[in-house]
C-alpha cells in the first residue's frame, strides 16, 4: 500500500503548478525509459522528486508538435507523448491559447489542474488495487486518470 499511502502525502506537500510539476516528472521519467517496469517504491520516489527537483524548461515547439499515438507507438514513447501533452495542454490553458490546430495524445477533458487532485485521481483511477510495479501502459493509465478522472 506503498502508493495509497504517499501520493495523497506528495500532492499535498506542494504548491507547484501542475504544468511544471508534469515538466519535472517527464525529465525524471526519460530517466527511467530503459525499463519495462517501475516498482511501486521507484514510481512513488519519481512523483516525490518532481515535487521539488528543477524543471526543465518549456519547449515552446510542444504546442505544435504532432503527439500522435499509432498502433505502433509503445510503451515510454506512448507515455512521453501523453505527459508532453498535458504539459502543453496546461500552458495552452494558461496563456489562453486555443487548442485547435495541436495534434495531442490525450483528450480534451480536464478535471484536475492541480497536483494533489491530480495524483489522487491518477491513484483512484487506474492504481487500484495497488500494483507492486507499474509498466509503461500502467502509468500512462495513470497520467490520463490524473487528468481526466472525477
Amino acid at each position: 500500500m506503498i502508493l495509497h499511502r504517499e501520493l495523497p502525502v506528495i500532492g499535498e506537500s506542494t504548491d507547484r503548478p501542475l504544468e511544471e510539476y508534469l515538466r519535472t516528472l517527464w525529465q525524471l521519467g526519460r530517466s527511467a525509459r530503459t525499463v519495462t517496469e517501475l516498482p511501486a517504491q521507484r514510481f512513488a520516489d519519481l512523483l516525490r522528486a518532481a515535487a521539488g527537483d528543477p524543471a526543465p524548461p518549456f519547449e515552446d515547439a510542444w504546442r505544435t508538435d504532432d503527439f500522435t499515438i499509432t498502433e505502433s507507438t509503445a510503451g515510454f514513447e506512448v507515455w512521453e507523448r501523453v505527459i508532453l501533452s498535458q504539459v502543453a495542454d496546461l500552458r495552452d490553458f494558461a496563456d489562453g491559447t486555443p487548442r485547435d490546430a495541436a495534434v495531442r495524445a490525450c483528450g480534451f477533458r480536464w478535471h484536475n489542474t492541480a497536483v494533489a487532485p491530480f495524483l489522487a485521481s491518477g491513484l483512484a483511477g487506474a492504481l487500484t488495487p495497488e500494483p507492486d510495479a507499474l509498466s509503461w501502459p500502467e502509468f500512462t493509465e495513470f497520467l490520463v486518470c490524473g487528468q481526466e478522472h472525477e
